[in-house]
């Protein structure tokens, strides 16, 4: 959970008495506040939810990447456009989805796949075009995002975050 703290500070000084002494007195005291940033998304099962729509991860699989010799992690999806424009999925999903590889002990964030070049298109092929078409509000579109492994058969931990960049939940898959 995120917080912000700002600071506060007072200072008071002591009045005559009404023995007719004097006193003087100087105390500063600082308290932090700190206040809850709501979130503004939510992770339910494979439901990810965001003020501009909903992702519904319906399938994993990893396929060859146009890296020779690498792979890629792909997450099928439907999208559902719940905001009031038009919007492409693709621009929501890698704003707030994350992936990481654990390699030699040190997390690597992973890059944006890509598919090789394929003279007849692919399932996926067709789900990667979809992802940056646009999508009028209360529509929806089943589309795909990927990731470039970084170590192939490696496992990919994908994180998910909100609008404050707080992180909401993360899933695990395997690329064996």
């Amino acid at each position: 959970m995120g917080f912000v703290a700002s600071g506060v500070t007072a200072c008071s000084a002591g009045k005559a008495s009404n023995s007719g002494k004097t006193s003087t007195s100087s105390a500063k005291k600082t308290s932090s506040v700190k206040k809850v940033v709501q979130k503004t998304a939510t992770l339910a099962g494979q439901t990810f939810t965001t003020k501009q729509g909903t992702f519904l991860i319906t399938e994993n699989h990893v396929t060859a990447s146009a890296t020779k010799n690498k792979q890629v992690l792909i997450l099928k999806y439907t999208f559902t456009n719940t905001g009031k424009s038009q919007l492409v999925p693709s621009d929501c999903w890698y704003k707030y989805v994350k992936a990481t590889q654990t390699v030699n002990g040190k997390p690597k964030t992973l890059e944006q796949g890509s598919l090789p070049f394929s003279t007849s298109a692919t399932n996926d092929d067709n789900l990667e075009n979809a992802s940056v078409s646009e999508i009028k509000p209360n529509h929806h579109i089943k589309a795909e995002g990927s990731w470039q492994l970084v170590k192939n058969g490696a496992p990919v931990k994908v994180s998910f975050y909100d609008t404050h960049h707080q992180l909401i939940g993360t899933r695990q898959y395997s690329t064996d």
